[in-house]
């Protein structure tokens, strides 16, 4: 039995220092990319890469794992299938690994299932190779299959060579065990969020978080998560019409509204409201007592009253926020590194242009891989959960909002302006843990959720107490949104509901009386409407629709698993886009809407497609 032991974790031990050879034979293909960092990201990487390269090894080990359960009475056969195995396994990744030497320097990412696109041609395949040292890659290919052939082989015949009789009823339940308790290493752990991207990246340096992905790993997840098929599953019109329809709801050339101060730069600090639903707002029509904070401070800046979430999550609600960008139906743009890497963003605006940058967050950043994406985009500095003591955290998330909005504080304080800050809450996320003595009664989801609003509103109503104080405060625009709404409270039944989210700004930096502005917008809207105000370029936020603009065209679009609403100022409709049929609608919309709200998902998922 013990041999038997040794030989599984033998076999997974070498494949993880296989691929930390593999990853040295990376930085040395790439040895221009590699010298521009310094050597302690070399190193950084192949540390945070570790994860990764445990989670696929846990992944290889599954068959020869679930295999030996039978090996108590006889394993010759054991050996023989494990050497046919090896030598698949092996050549499988080993042709993966060489593949993307090249493709890295062809396309800039890691390979994925996008190379399966090739297959489809051939011969434009072998032509597009022209440039690339074939011989060399394949003399280092037939070297590398070899080389690790002959240790992984070596291991399976002396290890398993030396097995001894053992009674099934031993090996069985065993090593059933075992293989089951690899779901442990294949997802990264313990916490929250599943081994992704954003477990490995770690750097503002692309090529140091490219150099820590597990190229099969990273391959597998492209293949089951997005699949290789480029053909947009919402076409209604022809792309060019799409496309047009579309960019003449942007059209508008009007001038905008200034309600900033122009003089010299602002500081902008964003603060993202975890499932803030306006159902909870009384000040937009919703329950009383659950945000009584967030509502007094709303008769002191402008009160956004008609704006509507993007998406259902927070990785999609973050991109529409920062980025500008519409919610996908049926996938996430967050989880696709080097879709997000093509995106604007304000954070990367601002940084370019002398704001210092960062992101608070109490829980875990890789969660919906939201930690490339942040990485990515130009923020300065990154905290979490691991900048927070264990004392001050709930027993699912992470840091409790009031632990956060102080770190906050005591960082603005010193924090060289003009900044850019970011605070994502978390206390208002299932299983709605706060620290303090419950006000909303209940121990339903609904008065569990709406106490912890009220908590994250006494938090905030705190903090912002504290900031008018502050020197840093009268030359400062805040803006509190939400990710996405809520089904809770049920008040309301409609889908709209679930997506009209809140939004104020307040600040020094506001010159414009206090007002509730009721224009329809979307929380892709924002991006363009602050850097409007803030006289910066947002030609490069082609979804994003400033709301001050006049001549506008009002409208909000969201997206939910396979369905699209389609937001106008005479009423709304929700659409079905498996069975194709409209499931709500209200007002006098015309006949043409659901048309343009067609064209609006068609284009938008174009977009993301070719990204």
């Amino acid at each position: 039995m013990r041999k038997r032991l040794e030989f599984i974790a033998l076999y997974g031990l070498a494949w993880v220092v296989i691929f930390q050879f593999f990853r040295v034979i990376f930085l040395a293909y790439h040895y221009k990319k590699a010298l521009e960092l310094p050597s302690s990201l070399w190193v950084a990487s192949a540390g945070h890469g570790l994860p990764m390269d445990i989670s696929f090894a846990a992944y290889i080990l599954g068959i020869p794992t679930l295999l030996m359960m039978f090996t108590g009475h006889r394993w010759e056969w054991y050996r023989k299938t494990l050497r046919i195995y090896t030598i698949i396994v092996v050549s499988v990744i080993t042709l993966l690994t060489v593949v993307d030497l090249e493709l890295f320097r062809a396309w800039g990412f890691r390979i994925d299932a996008t190379s399966l696109h090739y297959l489809e041609t051939p011969s434009e395949a072998f032509a597009s190779m022209g440039a690339a040292p074939v011989w060399q890659l394949c003399l280092l290919l037939f070297a590398l299959i070899f080389l690790v052939n002959r240790v992984l082989q070596t291991i399976v015949r002396r290890i398993t060579g030396a097995f001894r009789l053992t009674p099934l009823w031993y090996t069985i339940p065993a090593f059933l065990v075992i293989a089951g308790s690899l779901i442990i290493p294949i997802r990264g752990g313990f916490q929250l969020a599943p081994m992704n991207e954003s477990a490995v990246f770690f750097s503002d340096k692309s090529f140091a978080n490219y150099a820590a992905v597990n190229v099969p790993w990273n391959y597998m997840r492209s293949v089951i998560s997005e699949g290789y098929s480029n053909e947009n599953p919402f076409k209604y019109l022809d792309e060019a019409e799409a496309k047009q329809t579309v960019t003449n709801l942007y059209g508008s050339e009007g001038i905008t509204d200034q309600v900033i101060d122009t003089i010299g730069k602002k500081n902008v600090l964003v603060i993202i409201w975890e499932s803030f639903t306006a159902k909870a707002v009384a000040s937009l029509g919703g329950l009383k007592g659950i945000t009584p904070q967030f509502d007094q401070i709303a008769k002191e800046g402008l009160l956004f009253t008609n704006i509507y979430a993007s998406g259902n999550r927070s990785d999609k609600g973050m991109v529409a926020i920062l980025s500008g960008y519409p919610a996908q139906p049926t996938t996430s743009i967050i989880k696709i590194p080097k879709k997000t890497a093509s995106l604007p963003s304000l954070p990367t605006i601002f940084k370019e242009r002398g704001w210092q940058t960062s992101f608070y967050y109490g829980g875990e950043t890789e969660f919906a891989n939201m930690k490339s994406y942040f990485l990515q985009q130009g923020f300065d500095r990154i905290v979490d959960i691991n900048d927070f003591d264990s004392k001050d955290m709930n027993s699912k998330w992470g840091a409790h909002d009031h632990v956060v909005f102080k770190r906050l504080m005591q960082d603005l304080d010193q924090e060289k302006q003009p900044f850019f800050s970011t605070m994502f809450t978390l206390s208002s996320h299932e299983p709605f843990e706060v620290p303090t003595k419950t006000v909303i009664q209940g121990n339903d989801p609904e008065h569990l959720f709406l106490n912890a609003l009220h908590y994250t509103d006494e938090s905030l109503g705190a903090f912002l107490r504290e900031a008018q104080t502050k020197p840093w405060w009268k030359n400062t625009l805040v803006v509190i949104i939400a990710d996405h709404g809520h089904p809770l409270p049920e008040t309301r039944k409609d889908k709209p509901s679930e997506f009209h989210i809140p939004m104020l700004w307040l600040g020094g930096a506001l010159t414009a009386a206090p007002a509730r502005v009721d224009t329809l917008a979307s929380q892709t809207d924002l991006a363009a409407t602050i850097l409007n105000q803030m006289h910066l370029p947002s030609g490069t936020f082609a979804w994003s629709n400033d709301i001050f603009k006049k001549g506008r065209h009002d409208f909000a679009y969201f997206a939910f698993n396979n369905g699209l609403g389609w937001m106008r100022p005479d009423g709304f409709l929700v659409r079905d886009n498996i069975g194709g049929n409209i499931t709500e609608k209200s007002g006098a919309l015309p006949q043409q809407e659901e048309g343009l709200g067609k064209a609006y998902l068609q284009s938008s998922f174009g977009d993301y497609l070719k990204r």
